[in-house]
């Protein structure tokens, strides 16, 4: 008869949990991937009440004048204690910037690297082998899956990788720079994901009819066997011209004024 009730509780708390797709969370979760200077800190500097983590990035220049916020990491663990004090809710954030995740992959390397240096002084530096390579890829992805919970819009910001094929005629792919599993998980933790770049455009004065070329932010979410994109609210077509954190917000919450 326990075992009985144990499973009738259980199976009333997973029933409790059951509600509408429409009641799914609020918050959007953003992934970003680009070259230097293709926009991505200005994207994610965009969000409401935004607190960038810059992690060995110093490029948090561009985000002048947007009203958010920067916290500067040196360390793996210095990005963990914003985790949790972003999660312990004594904030008015309504959204966090990891920028970037390359950077964040590479301090867990180096945290597993001093770690194993530590337990075996005669260890050779800097020489990290498949167990630290598993190691600190699950040390971000662990990470990656605890920012996605947070209670606020997160944006993991990613340096881009181009990956080549040599021994056949593909096209070369372009993605976040993440060893492959910690990249699957980020890829499966967002609700889009976007490769940012800029463009070059024309453009006439309504008043002077005169014509000339600025430089414009764009972010290819639509499908594409060269690019890894992903847009789950299925509203942003293929290019978002001067994507802003409050016009993909308005996409996730299928509303009709981004």
């Amino acid at each position: 008869m326990a075992k009985a009730g144990g499973m009738a509780t259980a199976a009333k708390k997973f029933s409790d949990g059951i509600k509408p797709v429409e009641d799914v969370s609020p918050y959007l979760k953003l992934g970003a991937y680009g070259r230097n200077g293709s926009g991505k800190t200005r994207l994610g500097a965009s969000f409401p009440n935004a607190l960038i983590i810059d992690i060995n990035e110093e490029g948090s220049r561009s985000a002048v004048g947007t009203g958010s916020e920067v916290r500067e990491c040196r360390s793996f663990d210095e990005v963990v204690h914003g985790y949790w004090y972003l999660k312990a809710g004594n904030h008015d954030y309504e959204a966090v910037v990891v920028d970037t995740t390359t950077a964040l992959h590479q301090a867990s390397l180096r945290k597993v690297l001093g770690e194993a240096e530590d337990r075996d002084p005669t260890r050779e530096p800097s020489t990290p082998d498949k167990r630290t390579h598993g190691r600190a890829g699950s040390l971000t992805s662990g990470l990656i899956l605890d920012f996605r919970n947070l209670q606020m819009h997160v944006v993991f910001l990613c340096q881009e990788r181009v990956i080549d094929d040599e021994d056949t005629d593909e096209p070369a792919f372009h993605t976040a720079d993440l060893p492959a599993s910690v990249r699957g998980v980020l890829l499966g933790s967002v609700g889009i994901i976007g490769r940012t770049f800029n463009r070059e455009v024309v453009v006439r004065n309504r008043t002077t009819k005169k014509k000339s070329k600025k430089w414009i932010d764009l972010m290819l979410v639509g499908p594409h066997e060269q690019y890894d994109t992903k847009d789950r609210t299925n509203n942003l077509g293929m290019l978002v011209q001067q994507p802003t954190g409050p016009k993909l917000i308005a996409a996730w919450e299928n509303r009709g004024d981004q």
